[in-house]
């Protein structure tokens, strides 16, 4: 039997991917002793995990209603990406000033392959696990450990939008290409050229998330 402290990080896990898989989508509503029935645990981990995932912001919490996922809406998202092309764009200005080491460029290497196979396949779980895993570690390989902590919460929000742009309108058939240009700047030690290219890649996926939610939602997305 797990214990109270891990059927909490379970509980956690399990919903938090749920809702960033749009499984659990914007507007639903999840009582407590509805998800530990499904779980098949106890309400108070649960409660927990749902207060987790309201700092996060993903949810907001009821009383006596357990939680109901918050939308997706273009204010929100625009906001995230600007932080995220603050955050991103000074990741690769240092590791591209340092510069990059050969097992560094590597592993990215590695990330845009894997990018490159799931598209010939069709398989945008892959493609997007590959990305996110591109951009984590660039964030890692900068050197500037709190980086992490800013950045990983916002990418998770921002994931909710970039799923459902795959689920509507597929992997982006550029992808992989504007992931290597990116990797090349960087390892050609091209910091300020670098960082425009993954400004203006970060302001052409925020426009195609932008014209989804309006096309999908006639422009009106309701108010947190």
């Amino acid at each position: 039997m797990p214990s109270s402290t891990s059927n909490v990080s379970i509980a956690y896990s399990k919903l938090k991917q749920a809702i960033l898989e749009n499984r659990l989508g914007p507007g639903t509503q999840v009582l407590e002793q509805e998800a530990a029935t499904q779980l098949e645990m106890s309400r108070t981990p649960v409660r927990e995990a749902m207060l987790m995932l309201q700092k996060d912001g993903l949810v907001v919490m009821r009383s006596r209603q357990g939680m109901r996922v918050l939308p997706i809406t273009v204010g929100d998202i625009t906001e995230i990406y600007e932080v995220l092309e603050v955050i991103e764009g000074l990741a690769i200005r240092k590791l591209t000033e340092k510069p990059i080491d050969a097992l560094q460029a590597h592993t990215l290497g590695d990330s845009i392959a894997l990018m490159e196979e799931a598209l010939e396949r069709g398989d945008p779980c892959v493609w997007a696990s590959a990305d996110t895993k591109f951009h984590e570690d660039i964030i890692k390989f900068s050197g500037n450990v709190h980086m992490g902590t800013v950045f990983q919460p916002l990418w998770d929000r921002s994931q909710r939008a970039r799923n459902l742009l795959l689920k509507n309108h597929g992997v982006p058939a550029n992808s992989a290409q504007d992931h290597w240009e990116l990797l090349k700047l960087i390892k050609a030690g091209r910091a300020a050229e670098a960082a425009e290219y993954h400004r203006h890649s970060r302001a052409v996926a925020l426009q195609q998330i932008c014209d989804m939610i309006f096309d999908s939602m006639d422009g009106l997305m309701p108010a947190k």
